[in-house]
């Protein structure tokens, strides 16, 4: 039976074709036989490098993963490094909902003794901190440098942002002893491989770990704990309602 997953944006910067071309990239790395499409959550927030933004993207994410599992969806992996409204959706519907951040770095912990994270420019380093610590590879994460480089640098000026990243992934390896690199922006998918060649070690894509692990669980037919995020029926109801009133 073909597999279904979704995957879901939470920022409003993707063009059709950056949607189109993120959707083409994550392909490649899922069976043939698996299906992916894309839903934008309407979040009104063009990119997001600051906590306001990242804040403003949760509950619209959060709603549009209710949509998605109403479609006979599989399972739901985010795009936004943030893990951006994934949590609160787990509350929300029974389908695996997967992020980007905590798989990420789980499986960057399994990879190295060491590693770091590479953002784009913004204050939301603290907020990879605190996942870190939530999931226990604290001590594994040595740095969290953010680039002089926007996330519309990654869609619009890939060479140049590229060209940062690898500069900032050399610095971390000699002067924090990253053995492994996350690339800590949604808006990187497939840009991995070449960023590993250069610096020679490990460089996780946080979108394809995101949708290769949501396409793992379905396999093992896993979900997430309804101990650890319970159903909660009374804001399915008050999503209902809103829907109502936006008809």
């Amino acid at each position: 039976m073909t597999m279904r997953l979704a995957c879901v944006v939470s920022i409003g910067g993707y063009t059709p074709m950056d949607l189109a071309s993120k959707r083409e990239s994550l392909k490649t790395i899922l069976r043939p036989d698996t299906q992916i499409e894309m839903f934008a959550a309407a979040s009104g927030v063009p990119y997001i490098e600051s906590s306001v933004e990242f804040y403003l993207s949760e509950a619209a994410v959060a709603r549009k993963c209710v949509e998605i599992a109403q479609l006979g969806y599989d399972a739901i992996a985010g795009t936004a490094f943030l893990d951006n409204g994934l949590d609160g959706a787990r509350e929300l519907v029974d389908i695996p909902v997967v992020g980007p951040a905590k798989t990420s770095l789980y499986l960057a912990a399994t990879l190295a003794n060491k590693f770091a994270v590479i953002m784009a420019h913004g204050d939301l380093p603290k907020h990879v901190w605190a996942f870190a610590k939530v999931i226990g590879v604290a001590d594994r994460l040595v740095a969290i440098p953010t680039l002089a480089c926007s996330v519309t640098d990654f869609l619009r000026d890939e060479g140049r942002a590229m060209d940062m990243a690898a500069q900032m992934g050399k610095k971390v390896m000699h002067e924090q002893g990253a053995e492994a690199i996350v690339l800590g922006c949604g808006a990187t998918t497939g840009l991995a491989p070449e960023l590993a060649k250069v610096l020679g070690i490990p460089v996780l894509d946080p979108g394809r770990t995101a949708v290769k692990f949501a396409e793992m669980l379905v396999d093992l037919g896993l979900s997430h704990s309804k101990k650890a995020y319970p159903t909660n029926e009374r804001v399915l109801n008050l999503l209902a309602q809103m829907r109502l009133h936006e008809v």
